[in-house]
Order: structure tokens, then sequence, then C-alpha cells
């Protein structure tokens, strides 16, 4: 059993380069975040509201084609180190095959989904961003190999070679006049971009498939993939049903606070998931190394999520205001529940992949199954008492997918309790006092002053004491991590 007051430690040269890889793939991250930004400004004011509505609803369909046409082979050619060459051959063509059918699907939905939302240009519109399916489908086991090869500053960069690319063409097609073609010329360029460069750095041939040699990476790809799919649901059914039962406009509140609050800490959530499992695959079967990824991940993530999470709580309204205007300020309690449910899934984002290497893929499917029926019943029965209630649902609900994710996690690779929480003790520690201290501020000098002079000094405030907390308490902690990220060797 892992020792009861086991800390990070001195950090090891593979979790110094997991480090600096979530280094490099955040820098790239969010520098593509800002350009798209930049790019999204300049474009929204060319195209219409109707333009956007007509890629939304192609999007319906697209987001659960991109996830089944990947079919969870990228994960596990990333997952299990024991794959030959020939058999990652077979996974190639068993990629491509999958890309090349769903689009035929999508293409014969087209239709359809044209006739469901009464829009003639739809199915037209569906078929060409469908195109992507088939395109991304030949970087899926390349993309993955580098991964696996831990080539992440090379991954970064074709990241944001991928958001230029797609920003540029966006402007471009916008002021040429293509209205909401633009923004399928731009997907479909962002998209063939970053594909010619995944297939230049790394190439890998093609085989017939003999499913009885893929027996186990299938296996395990459905695994992945049923739990990808749930996910896909559940995350999409508190939508469907505020929607159904409250209408546009409480939709409208309840999407504003999903993505101010879900957004930033998705993006961390993300890279992390990106970045760590070729670490968790090198080290299978070393469960002392695994916990030391376990603890400093933690440590590194709740450094940003706790004090995120806790600062958007504390602002919502008055950021709401001033953002959004007054007419949203039905967003800020759905926007404050949120916050809490977007810290707590961050902490746990790495928990699936780590499983999955470790053979724990079937038990992460079931419970994310599981709970796409449980959250869809309790979401209905929310809708009742409004957008607030159907928010509270995720803070409720979420530990009941969480709490079987550490226990199993836990168990397996033998973690205390008493090692995770010294994990996340700075930031719990720091984000507390930054609480008590900001909730003094505001009452004794902030009370009376508008929203606009108040906002910028809340965040101030909260930065600062939460910076102060963190070097004055955990000043030994800190240094390490950034030991990590300068010491983590480049390609």
């Amino acid at each position: 059993m892992g020792s009861p007051t086991e800390t990070i430690g001195r950090p090891s040269h593979a979790s110094s380069r997991m480090v600096n890889a979530v280094a490099w793939t955040g820098a790239a991250t969010w520098v593509a975040q800002l350009a798209s930004w930049g790019y999204i400004a300049i474009v929204a004011r060319i195209l219409t509201p109707a333009d956007y509505g007509l890629i939304g609803m192609a999007n319906v369909p697209l987001g659960f084609l991109m996830i089944a046409s990947e079919f969870g082979v990228g994960n596990a050619v990333i997952m299990l180190p024991d794959l030959t060459h020939r058999q990652i051959s077979q996974l190639n063509t068993v990629a491509v095959a999958c890309g090349f059918t769903l689009f035929v699907v999508s293409c014969f939905a087209a239709y359809v989904l044209g006739m469901f939302f009464r829009a003639p240009e739809l199915p037209l519109v569906i078929m060409v961003l469908s195109s992507t399916l088939i395109i991304t489908s030949f970087k899926t086991v390349p993309d993955a190999l580098l991964q696996r090869e831990f080539r992440f500053s090379l991954l970064a960069k074709i990241q944001a070679a991928q958001a230029i690319a797609f920003g540029v063409t966006a402007v471009t097609s916008a002021l040429s006049g293509a209205a909401y073609w633009s923004l399928v010329i731009a997907n479909l360029t962002g998209a063939t971009t970053a594909t010619l460069l995944v297939l230049r750095s790394r190439k890998h041939t093609f085989a017939w498939p003999q499913f009885s040699s893929l027996r186990q990476s299938l296996l395990f790809s459905a695994h992945v993939f049923g739990r990808s799919v749930a996910w896909y649901y559940n995350s999409s059914a508190d939508f469907m049903v505020v929607g159904r039962m409250l209408g546009e406009s409480a939709l409208g509140s309840y999407t504003a606070a999903w993505n101010i609050a879900e957004q930033p800490q998705r993006k961390l959530s993300d890279l992390v998931t990106r970045v760590a499992p070729p670490y968790f695959s090198n080290a299978q079967g070393d469960v002392a190394a695994l916990r030391k990824y376990v603890l400093t991940i933690t440590q590194a993530v709740s450094l940003f999520a706790l004090p995120a999470s806790l600062g958007l709580l504390l602002v919502a309204d008055d950021f709401v205001y001033l953002a959004l205007g007054p007419k949203w300020v039905g967003a800020v309690l759905p926007l404050q529940l949120l916050a809490i449910y977007s810290a707590a899934r961050c902490l746990t984002s790495f928990f699936a992949p780590l499983l999955n290497v470790i053979g724990q893929s079937r038990f992460v499917m079931w419970n994310h199954i599981l709970a796409a029926v449980y959250f869809t019943v309790a979401f209905y029965f929310a809708s009742h008492w409004g957008i607030a209630a159907v928010a509270l649902v995720w803070a409720l609900l979420y530990p009941f997918i969480g709490v079987p994710l550490y226990l199993r996690l836990f168990k397996q690779i033998e973690l205390s309790w008493r090692s995770y929480w010294q994990s996340m003790r700075p930031a719990a520690t720091a984000s507390l006092i930054m609480l008590i201290g900001f909730l003094i501020f505001r009452n004794a000098l902030l009370s009376s002053i508008g929203p606009y002079s108040r906002l910028p000094a809340e965040i101030i405030a909260c930065v600062a004491i939460y910076f102060i907390a963190l070097f004055a308490l955990h000043r030994d902690e800190l240094q390490r991590l950034l030991t990590m990220m300068r010491g983590g060797r480049r390609e």
C-alpha cells in the first residue's frame, strides 16, 4: 500500500517530461484559442445568426460521427504498447474504413436532418462537412503514434497551424461573400492542414485487417468508444431537455452559463488527457510510477482549476452583468453551480484514460453508460424548477461518476487518500484563504461601488490573495513544479 505520507518528492525525468509536454501543449492551445476568438470576432460581424445556426444544425450529427469514426483506435494505439507494427497497420486501415463508412452514413442522414430542421440548404452543407471524416481518418493512427512517441512540441505546432489555417480561411471567405460556406471551407482547410502536417511527420503503412489478431485491441477500442458515446450523450442531454421543456430563452441562458464555466476548464482537461496517456502506457505495471503521475498531475491541475472555479463563483454576478448584460441575469446561479462541477470534473479528467491503460476500460465504459441514464432522468425532473436546478444536477450527481473512478483507481495503484490530499493541499489551502480574504475585502471596501469598478478590483484581489498565500505557504512545492516545467527534455 502507498505510504500515507507519500508526496511528490524530487521530480523524476519522466514526470518532468510530462509536465513540460503539458506546458508546450497548453501554450499552443491558448495561443490557438486567442487567435480563434479574434477570427470569430471578425467573422461574426460579417455573417448573420442564420449562417451560424445552419452550421450549428450540421454539427449536431457531426459531433457524434467524429467520435464514431475514430472508434477508439487512436486510444488503442497509444495505450496498448504491445501492438506489433503489422497490427498498427491493420488498425490504420480500420480507422480509414470507419471514416469512409460514416461519410456515406452522414450523406444519407443529411436529407432526413434537412427535413427535420426544415432547412433545404442543410443536406449539402452536411455532406461537404462530412468529408472531414475521411480527411481526419488518415491521421488517426499517425497522430496517436506521435503522442506515443512523446512528440508533443511538434503536435502543439500542428495544432497552432490548424487554428491559423482555419482562421485565415474563414476571414478571407467571409470577406469574399461566401456566407455560411466560409465556415464550411474553413473547417475543411483546418482539417486538411492538420492531416497533411501529421502525415508529413509520421506516416504508417496499411494492412488488410485480420480481426483474429486485433481481438484485444478492438475490444479495448469498443470500450473506449462506448465511454465516449455515453459521455457525449450525457453532456448533450441537459441541453436537449432544457430546450424541449423550457424553451429557447432558457436554453440561451443555460448555454451561456455552461460555456463560461466549462470552456476554460475543458481546455485544461483536454490538454492533460491528450498528453498523459502515452506516459501512463509507458509505465504500465509500474505502480509507483503511476502513483507519481497521479500526484503530479493532481497538484498541477488543482493549482489552476480550484482558484479559477472558486473565483468564477465569487464574481459571477458582476461578470455576467458586465460581460453579457442585464438581460442575462438568469445565467448567474447556473454559472455558479456549474463552476463547482467544472472543478471536480477537471480533477478527475485523466482518471478514465489511466484506468483504461491498467485494464479497467470495461468498468469505465459502464460507469459512464449508467451515468447517461440517471443524469437524463434527473435533468428531466429538475427542469420543472428551471435551469438552476438542471445545473445543480451536475454538482450533485457528478460524485456518482467520480467516486467510483476514485475508488477503483486508488485500489489499482495502491494510492492512499492522505497522499492524494497532500498533492491538492497547496491549491486547496490557498483557495480557502482567497475565499475568506475576498469576502472580507468585498464587504469592507467594495460594497458601495458599481460593478464596472468592482469587477476589476475583485479579480485583482482574488489573484493577489491566492498567489500571496501560495508563495507564503507552499513555496517548495511550487519550486518543484517549476523545475519540472523547465527540466523536461524537448524533441
